[in-house]
């Protein structure tokens, strides 16, 4: 673990379970009216897509843990990221998209969709893109390229989805010193799945 990070337990797998639960946990409620307005703004567009449901859900929640991890630890050495996606897998349902969703993450990044794209806005893009829902409007993959286009030069659109994954303020602080005082045992560290729930937050 690099010695820039403040944070001793970032290399344990449960911490991130944590973290992604409750970070799942409270978008469940307020991101709703959020894919609302982007679903609005959408149809306002002639756009045949919507923002709803465990898709949109989940990209915005995973969007917004990578960029907790990019702006808490991104010195992560390469053992406590592995250790980071272990501890996401055990959040989502199926296991294996934490790990595809911060890999495309990290694709983009690698290759913005625009030379002057920050890292949030990378993030909001890969939202934007991947968190979407087709209509029956949709005209096949044909129209991607305009409908994706439309949504890059929408104000609206990319503001709102900035938001989307955005992370919430003061939780990764609150989940720190929660997880520093209910810390687990070694084998469950080892073995997060084992853990069956871990204990809320209070609100």
């Amino acid at each position: 673990m690099s010695e820039r990070n403040p944070f001793p337990h970032v290399q344990d797998a449960p911490f991130w379970y944590l973290l992604a639960g409750e970070v799942l946990r409270r978008g469940e409620g307020e991101l709703a009216p959020l894919f609302q307005n982007l679903t609005d703004r959408a149809e306002e567009r002639g756009l045949p897509i919507v923002y709803q449901g465990r898709k949109s859900l989940y990209w915005a929640v995973a969007g917004r843990l990578y960029l907790y991890y990019e702006s808490r630890v991104p010195n992560l050495d390469r053992s406590g990221f592995r250790h980071m996606i272990r501890g996401l897998q055990c959040a989502f349902t199926p296991p294996v998209f934490a790990q595809a969703a911060i890999g495309r993450i990290l694709a983009n990044i690698a290759s913005p969709s625009s030379p002057n794209r920050s890292v949030a806005e990378t993030v909001a893009d890969t939202f934007m893109a991947n968190g979407m829902s087709v209509t029956d409007s949709y005209d096949g993959a044909e129209s991607d390229g305009w409908i994706l286009e439309a949504c890059l030069g929408d104000e609206r659109i990319m503001a709102l989805s900035l938001q989307a994954v955005t992370p919430p303020e003061g939780l990764w602080d609150r989940v720190a010193d929660f997880y520093g005082e209910n810390r687990p045992g070694w084998y469950y560290r080892l073995f997060p799945g084992k853990i069956k729930a871990l204990p809320k937050l209070a609100e």
